[in-house]
């Protein structure tokens, strides 16, 4: 049995100490030597959990720059199959099971391996041939430091990836979060007051920010027990939309389409929160909170995750499920040591970038 997990704060407290450990990341990570190997243009993505959330929109944004790019949650590569010139695998704690032992599957086929993680030691550090290692920064249970500097690393590596260097903008976040969680802050709390004291959640997101909808989503379920379901905007359209009645309540993150559906959602007694950067009008009726222009989708997803967290904290009180209370023990998720894995280790890493 893995040993147990420690977590250094409780959920505020992530929260309240997460944008320090941002800046830190971001003035870091362009300083890094030899960060990635020009050439590699066929990726395979991989992470579970909330790790697999935070793929979405760097992924969203690699194919949009031309990059032959796909997801998986580990768990749906029984076998080290197709010929991708690279995996990286995101794992906030390095110890997810599916994780490295999709890695090491990879890794024993030939397969070049990249973990991104922010322990300093781990089963999925052992198991790739190289790591790039976020410090070891202390997390809560529901996660808000952990993932933010391994969200904010993937997604600067995905600008790499892409583009050879890493987007300037991602030094503003810090301050772009802040003053987008103090402006929204008394909308959020409203909403978590009103219709999200009762009954599940929705949370819908354009393509480039889905992985808002699947972050925060897993926020509502992880920490205030919401039941809550993310999807991206079309395959919302194509039926789950329909069930929209008093008992659910809506997220709805993005621009004109997502506005557009909000408007039809209004069209029932239901509630409606919209997630835009403001540049068009939200429909009559929608409680309507803002993020800045200007971002590319995953440092706007950063932003909108962020964001979202305070909602998440909110709901918990107004429903009095406190976030850091423990639902379930978990069994078989994490692991101690590479060893654990079925067939054995893969070897020590090969270098630590």
């Amino acid at each position: 049995m893995s040993a147990p997990l420690v977590y250094g704060y409780g959920y505020d407290e992530g929260r309240a100490v997460e944008l320090a450990a941002l800046r830190e990341v971001v003035a870091e990570f362009p300083k890094r030597p030899d960060l990635w190997r020009p050439g590699r243009r066929r990726i395979l993505l991989a992470g579970i959990g909330a790790s697999h959330a935070a793929l979405a929109s760097p992924l969203y944004a690699l194919r949009a720059d031309g990059v032959d790019a796909s997801r998986s949650d580990c768990s749906d590569y029984p076998v080290a199959v197709g010929a991708p010139d690279v995996v990286v695998a995101l794992s906030q704690s390095g110890r997810s099971r599916e994780t490295a032992d999709l890695v090491r599957r990879f890794r024993v086929d030939g397969v070049d391996t990249l973990a991104v993680t922010n322990a300093r030691e781990s089963p999925l550090r052992e198991a790739a041939a190289a790591t790039l290692t976020l410090g070891g920064y202390p997390d809560s249970r529901v996660s808000t430091v952990g993932f933010v500097v391994t969200y904010a690393s993937l997604g600067m590596l995905a600008d790499v990836m892409a583009t050879g260097r890493v987007d300037e903008r991602w030094a503003e976040l810090p301050d772009l979060i802040e003053e987008s969680v103090a402006r929204n802050g008394a909308v959020l709390a409203d909403f978590a007051a009103g219709p999200l004291t009762s009954g599940p959640v929705d949370v819908v997101a354009s393509a480039p920010q889905l992985t808002t909808a699947e972050a925060v989503a897993l926020l509502f379920r992880e920490g205030p027990l919401v039941p809550s379901t993310a999807y991206g905007t079309r395959a919302y359209l194509h039926g789950p939309m329909d069930c929209a009645s008093a008992e659910t309540s809506h997220v709805v993150v993005g621009g004109t389409r997502e506005l557009a559906l909000a408007r039809q959602l209004l069209e029932k007694p239901t509630a409606v929160l919209t997630v835009t950067d403001g540049t068009e009008e939200a429909p009559v009726g929608a409680v309507s909170v803002t993020v800045p222009a200007g971002l590319t989708a995953p440092q706007r997803a950063l932003v909108e995750v962020c964001v979202l967290q305070t909602l998440v904290a909110q709901t918990a009180e107004a429903r009095g499920n406190p976030v850091d209370e423990v639902a379930f023990s978990r069994h078989d998720t994490k692991i101690a040591a590479l060893a654990e894995l079925q067939g054995g280790g893969a070897g020590t890493s090969a270098e630590s970038r």
